[in-house]
């Protein structure tokens, strides 16, 4: 089942041990890992084994890193995106789009962060790190509301404290996702 951020501190599972849920258009399965009660966003590990459509999110902007396999090839509506080991892509979930697999099944994380509502940055650590980041920058930020996964090529990391969820060494891999939602803040 999906975690939601303990205000405790973090929780450490096997994303390997969360049910997998088929696609509805039978392209493959995902896991989520974590959502946010508001649907402000979601993180998800996605097992894709064929070419296919993607899944449209009207509303979302994407952060997708493959973790297994060759990549992905995304493309319609004028959109074209590579979606490469290790390597953050930054795309809108608003596109209808068409997946080719490069070289054979992937498995690739996704966070979808509402637009206007959340930011996020994704960081790959290890050997060659990347970052992109995603959502316009928001006025009145709740430190708070920051929520931090680390995602490893067999477990995660949840917290609602940012620098709380480390990976276990600098040259290990890991997906590291910062969350921040709008909220009201006291003036």
């Amino acid at each position: 089942m999906a975690q939601s951020p303990d205000p405790r501190g973090p929780v450490r599972a096997s994303w390997l041990a969360l049910p997998p849920e088929p696609w509805k258009n039978g392209g493959g399965v995902t896991r989520t890992l974590a959502v946010d009660p508001a649907g402000r966003w979601r993180v998800s590990i996605a097992d894709i084994d064929r070419d296919g459509p993607y899944s449209r999110f009207s509303g979302y902007d994407r952060v997708s890193v493959v973790l297994a396999g060759d990549g992905v090839m995304l493309q319609g509506e004028g959109v074209s995106v590579a979606l490469r080991p290790r390597e953050p892509a930054v795309f809108g979930g608003d596109a209808l789009l068409q997946s080719t697999l490069v070289g054979g099944p992937v498995r690739v994380l996704n966070l979808f962060v509402l637009r206007g509502a959340a930011t996020a940055s994704v960081t790959c650590s290890g050997a060659a790190a990347q970052r992109a980041e995603v959502g316009s920058l928001l006025a009145g930020v709740d430190e708070r509301a920051v929520t931090r996964l680390v995602v490893t090529a067999q477990d995660y990391q949840i917290s609602r404290v940012a620098n709380a969820c480390t990976a276990a060494t600098q040259n290990d891999f890991a997906v590291i996702l910062d969350i921040t939602v709008q909220e009201s803040v006291p003036n």
